[in-house]
């Protein structure tokens, strides 16, 4: 059914959505009820070229940085703070993955959780700017490049957008672009 999205269950979370009515995120012991979010579905038609959008800000911990580099990208540098202040930079650092993902986030909070989102179709030119550090703040941004209807499905679009996460300093320290797949209003 369009405009209605669907329970997705794996190992370590569940999403349910009914028609936007009630949708619970689970991660491990993270509970979050959105029942009270905007029911109003956002479709290729309603999303502009040169829209820009401010997604919120994260705050960076020296203990998730270890922890999430733990899991997925175990280097000294993210992991070992004594090895760290040994490195080129001085201290430990946030894995690029750990920034990407925070940012991802943020994203999806504030602008993909509305939109009518299919998939996810590519992300390109991703660059790291300058290292994370603990307690660094990290601010998302997200600007509309282009959108335009899929040659191969009339019922979907395309959304291009550029997306530019800065610290606190206003140092930008991770871009990319990113291209989805949109569900178009019948």
């Amino acid at each position: 059914m369009r405009g209605t999205r669907q329970s997705h269950v794996s190992r370590d979370w569940m999403y349910t959505d009914d028609s936007r009515q009630h949708k619970v995120l689970t991660s491990r012991n993270l509970l979050v009820s959105m029942s009270d979010v905007d029911t109003d579905v956002v479709y290729l038609e309603d999303i502009s070229a040169g829209t820009t959008i401010h997604c919120g800000e994260v705050t960076v911990s020296a203990d998730e940085i270890v922890e999430f580099a733990q899991q997925f990208d175990p280097l000294a540098i993210h992991t070992d703070p004594e090895a760290a202040s040994e490195s080129r930079y001085e201290g430990l650092i946030a894995s690029g993955y750990h920034t990407l993902s925070l940012s991802v986030r943020l994203l999806v909070e504030e602008v993909r959780s509305d939109r009518a989102v299919i998939a996810g179709l590519e992300i390109d030119n991703v660059r790291w700017h300058a290292p994370v550090r603990p307690g660094d703040t990290l601010a998302v941004e997200t600007t509309v490049v282009d959108t335009r209807p899929s040659e191969s499905d009339p019922t979907t679009g395309i959304v291009h957008e550029e997306i530019s996460v800065r610290n606190q300093s206003g140092t930008e320290v991770l871009s990319l672009e990113n291209r989805e797949l949109v569900e178009r209003r019948e």
